[in-house]
């Protein structure tokens, strides 16, 4: 192989570098925001000289995901009659309870510290944060319905399916949001936390 080949393959692995995007395809990052993404691509995140920085976080939103996917298996199974009330019922009322408060945990900890800090280290960044902090003020609106249809639903012992459609709706808007924001956020804030000093 020449030099001349091996100059061109470098730049063709160059040009792929750079030619990344992110893993959602309705991301809002725009591209001038994906400079960390493009050094620590996501096929990077696990490997063994960043996953002790990103791995925390990545555990964080892989749980989000989880008690997120539950609830909403929960809800389809008693719309789908596989569930009766009670049974519905009891599966659904703490889950919720808990999910919304390690939800508000978790974003209270973003909004007031690790949002503020990135912004600081990198103010490029800041209309990128600022989306990501929206997406807060707009899932604290849906997980506030959620929260009183949940408070309702303890109260009804009668079956109220009215009641259980309105609260699935709600499931299914927190996830198309929740899909949205994880994503968007990861495809920022992992390469912060992995190529970060300390």
């Amino acid at each position: 192989m020449t030099i001349a080949a091996n100059d061109k393959s470098q730049q063709d692995i160059d040009d792929d570098l750079f030619s990344l995007s992110p893993r959602h395809p309705d991301s809002r990052l725009e591209a001038d925001w994906l400079f960390l993404f493009n050094k620590l691509p996501p096929d990077q995140w696990f490997s063994a000289d960043y996953a002790y920085k990103t791995s925390g976080w990545l555990k964080v939103h892989t749980n989000i995901r989880k008690r997120q996917r539950i609830l909403t298996q929960i809800s389809e199974a008693y719309i789908d009659g596989e569930y009766d009330w009670a049974e519905y019922r009891s599966q659904i009322l703490k889950r919720i309870n808990m999910h919304i408060l390690k939800l508000h945990q978790h974003h209270g900890v973003e909004d007031d510290g690790f949002f503020p800090e990135f912004v600081s280290m990198y103010p490029a960044l800041a209309p990128a944060f600022e989306i990501l902090g929206h997406d807060h003020e707009y899932l604290n609106e849906l997980l506030d319905t959620l929260q009183a249809q949940n408070d309702q639903l303890a109260r009804s012992e009668d079956e109220d399916k009215a009641l259980a459609d309105a609260l699935h709706k709600t499931l299914e808007a927190v996830t198309d949001l929740l899909s949205q924001h994880l994503t968007d956020e990861e495809d920022l804030v992992i390469p912060i936390l992995g190529l970060r000093q300390g």
